[in-house]
């Protein structure tokens, strides 16, 4: 008599892979047939609410066979369903091999898409609140869902019916959540994208800090025209909420 744990990995193998692993014995495929298309399918579901327009450009017979080979072969570290896009993009960038006939720009497009999601859902209990235009502010701070990525495609104008195959010069964006929980994206200049960067990595700055660090990060321009440039970049990024003021 087999022992639990060698049905039991077989069990899982007919399930992820039911072409190639055989039949299970003593087991009705009738139904194996409910839980094979009960696990693919919950699966399938996620990365398609995930991912819509990388699947619109898969088509339903690609991106199902994708899916399976993401079935098969990557094995989720995170117990948690809302976790299992992260993990795609995982399987995407460390074990799927790319082939001739995948965009090339399926690894930016993905982590885009999963981007978008991570914001919608991430938790903050930060001590901060969206500027009032009415209230002066001395201080300011990234929001933490907002986050900057750097792609070489422009990422958020894919498309159906726009597929670029050649790189650019890095693009970057910030995709944030305002307190309305709406997401929202918008592409800066390298410029700003330095300044996002700064206050990435310190929980609180001030303007007067803010400016001089840019004054001495672009000795080019003139420190009035950056002084002026950096305070108009940061009342756009606090209307855009991806800049909030700290609370009292």
């Amino acid at each position: 008599m087999k022992r639990f744990e060698e049905t039991q990995k077989e069990f899982v193998l007919h399930i992820r892979d039911p072409e190639h692993s055989g039949k299970l014995e003593d087991i009705e495929d009738r139904r194996l047939k409910i839980y094979r298309e009960l696990f693919f399918n919950n699966i399938l579901g996620f990365l398609s609410s995930g991912f819509p327009v990388l699947e619109s450009i898969y088509g339903e017979e690609k991106w199902r066979k994708l899916a399976r080979q993401f079935f098969i072969h990557h094995h989720c570290r995170s117990p948690y369903f809302v976790d299992i896009s992260k993990e795609f993009v995982e399987f995407l960038s460390n074990e799927y091999e790319l082939h001739s006939d995948d965009p090339a720009f399926l690894l930016e497009l993905a982590h885009y898409e999963w981007l978008e999601l991570d914001v919608s859902i991430k938790k903050t209990q930060q001590n901060a609140k969206p500027w009032d235009k009415n209230d002066n502010f001395s201080h300011v701070c990234l929001s933490e869902t907002a986050v900057l990525a750097s792609y070489k495609f422009p990422v958020y104008q894919i498309s159906l019916d726009y597929q670029p195959n050649e790189k650019t010069t890095p693009i970057y964006i910030v995709v944030y959540r305002d307190s309305d929980f709406e997401v929202g994206f918008t592409v800066v200049n390298d410029v700003t994208a330095h300044l996002i960067n700064v206050l990435a990595n310190h929980t609180l700055v001030s303007i007067d800090d803010i400016i001089n660090h840019m004054i001495a990060s672009l000795p080019q321009i003139a420190a009035e025209q950056v002084a002026s440039g950096t305070k108009e970049t940061i009342e756009v990024l606090l209307n855009q909420q991806i800049l909030l003021i700290p609370s009292d």
